[in-house]
């Protein structure tokens, strides 16, 4: 058998994630180490603009035409970090998610997609402050914030954020913008006093506009979860992250002030 070539982004952090499951499926299916080449591409060229970019460095593509430069360099990974890449494929999808913070916190030599992972991971957890309330998680936070009691389809959304920081779209740029709409479903559907309220929108629902077949407003009660806090973890819908789940009843998981993973 030849050599398997992986190429991979050196900064897009789904991408860097993949390589992970990549190399756990190749030790699966028993192929040497010694015969898997890893190419990782340069990251995109930011042009004579240096100012800060709507798109973090980490979700951003590669420059593809590095591509054959690198594989004339391009070796197979050591032992040590071949295995590490395994082994954060395990954390990364199993169940209880501290093991891999712990490792995004104090960081991996070869792998420094750790920190903006957990940076975006953290995000979507709800939080606990010192005071014991519990608050939604920061996208969800920022996603009522940029809803409001008008209807509005997930593109206005977007747009209103554009406007007043791009903090939701900077999340967006990494977990992919058709995560909007269906995070707006999920809130639509919880329960029969929904935080969030959806109607049909300019586009019809087979289309293929996601972004505009329907369109949300945020009710009173979804103004009191965003301002005061919720009451219990599932008052808000869950939502899977890796190999756990935020807002769970039998994954209660919270994000302390201190960036920490815990039970309520």
């Amino acid at each position: 058998m030849g050599r398997v070539v992986v190429w991979v982004s050196s900064t897009n952090l789904r991408e860097r994630v993949g390589l992970w499951r990549v190399c756990d499926r190749l030790r699966e299916y028993r192929i040497p180490r010694k015969d898997i080449v890893i190419v990782e591409l340069d990251p995109p060229s930011r042009g004579p603009d240096t100012r800060e970019s709507a798109v973090p460095t980490w979700c951003s593509a590669s420059e593809l035409g590095t591509l054959p430069a690198r594989l004339t360099e391009a070796r197979p990974w050591p032992r040590d970090r071949y295995w590490r890449a395994v082994r954060l494929w395990s954390r990364y999808t199993a169940a209880d998610p501290r093991p891999l913070a712990q490792n995004c916190a104090r960081g991996i030599e070869g792998f420094p997609e750790l920190a903006p992972l957990w940076a975006l991971l953290s995000s979507f957890f709800p939080r606990r402050t010192t005071e014991g309330t519990l608050r939604l998680s920061r996208f969800d936070e920022l996603l009522m914030t940029a809803l409001s009691s008008e209807w509005q389809t997930p593109l206005a959304v977007i747009s209103r954020d554009l406007r007043s920081g791009m903090a939701l779209w900077r999340m967006l740029s990494c977990a992919g913008d058709l995560f909007l709409p269906r995070r707006l479903e999920h809130w639509a559907d919880h329960d029969a006093s929904a935080a969030v309220e959806r109607a049909p929108g300019p586009k019809p629902p087979d289309a293929g506009y996601p972004m505009l077949s329907e369109v949300y407003r945020l009710t009173e009660r979804g103004m009191r979860l965003r301002d005061e806090g919720l009451t219990r973890l599932t008052d808000a819908p869950s939502l899977p992250i890796a190999g756990t789940e935020a807002y769970s009843a039998s994954a209660p998981w919270v994000l302390l002030e201190d960036g920490r993973l815990a039970r309520p």
